[in-house]
């Protein structure tokens, strides 16, 4: 339905009036209207609404087959849509009615569902961005926390292998001790049962020992035949073999060690060097001559 006030234009909003066991529900359609331009009140059994929007204004009363509740009254707009709830009063609400002696229009506050769905999502959006923030910060805990673990665990690990480094120095010098005493009891003179038996005792210890070291990690080096490497090898004497390369370890005077890849001791050794060219043609003329004079 279409009313014309003047010069303005005064439609009929479709409204489904929909019985309840203890109340009413309404159901108003209000196209292109936003919730601030609606005015809704009820006085006793009559509601009035009035509302504006892009397509024109609405207005509608509605006789109520009771009195509502006021305190009992639900109002919800959402996409065009106004649903109002009102339920029949009790006798309670009966008694406190009539000793205030209200018979007004009330004024029903409004409830909107796309408001409140803006308004969670602000909020959902809000808890999302302390969650990332959250996660963020926990994240580069959880690295320091490793960072802090890993640098733990590598100042442990450096000062084992330090400790290891220092008790493993001393007991190289007595393997060494070991390597002397089982020449000079085999030079002593001693009968050969009795010389047996004592590097048998020599041995039995070395072996602990080397056993020891194994478990460690400690490793002993080869060092003959290989090419002579400061980083390992520590020259005491140089020798001329023509059989070897030049800077070639011809002979090993102390064994060295080494400790998960660096040396704990250099092999202390001696060195081939191959003579010169003038060197050999002097040896060359004197085994010359003495042919001649032979």
């Amino acid at each position: 339905m279409i009313k014309m006030t003047g010069a303005e234009e005064v439609r009929e909003p479709i409204t489904q009036v929909m019985e309840e066991e203890d109340g009413v529900k309404l159901i108003v359609e209000l196209p292109g209207v936003s919730q601030d331009s609606i005015k809704m009140g009820v006085a006793g059994d009559i509601l009035k609404l009035d509302a504006e929007g892009k397509r024109g204004r609405f207005r509608t009363v509605q006789v109520i087959p009771f009195e509502p509740d006021p305190e009992r009254i639900a109002v919800t707009f959402s996409q065009g849509v106004l649903e109002v709830e009102l339920k029949k009063r009790t006798e309670r609400t009966r008694e406190d009615s009539s000793q205030d002696g209200k018979d007004g229009e009330l004024s029903i506050p409004m409830i909107s569902l796309e408001k409140e769905m803006e308004e969670l999502k602000s909020e959902l959006d809000k808890v999302l961005e302390e969650k990332a923030a959250l996660e963020e910060r926990i994240g580069f805990l959880q690295r320091d926390f490793q960072n802090i673990r890993r640098r733990h665990e590598n100042e442990k690990e450096s000062i084992a292998d330090r400790k290891i480094s220092e008790i493993a120095s001393g007991l190289v010098d007595v393997l060494d001790s070991f390597s002397f005493a089982k020449e000079s009891i085999l030079s002593s003179g001693c009968d050969s049962k009795s010389i047996s038996s004592m590097i048998k005792g020599v041995e039995m210890v070395e072996a602990q020992v080397l056993n020891l070291f194994s478990r460690v990690g400690i490793s002993p080096m080869v060092a003959t035949g290989q090419h002579f490497d400061p980083n390992f090898h520590e020259a005491v004497g140089y020798v001329e073999e023509g059989g070897l390369g030049d800077e070639v370890v011809a002979k090993e005077i102390k064994k060295g060690y080494i400790y998960k890849g660096k040396t704990l001791r250099p092999a202390q050794v001696l060195v081939n060097r191959r003579p010169s060219g003038k060197k050999r043609e002097r040896r060359s003329s004197r085994s010359s001559k003495r042919k001649e004079k032979s």
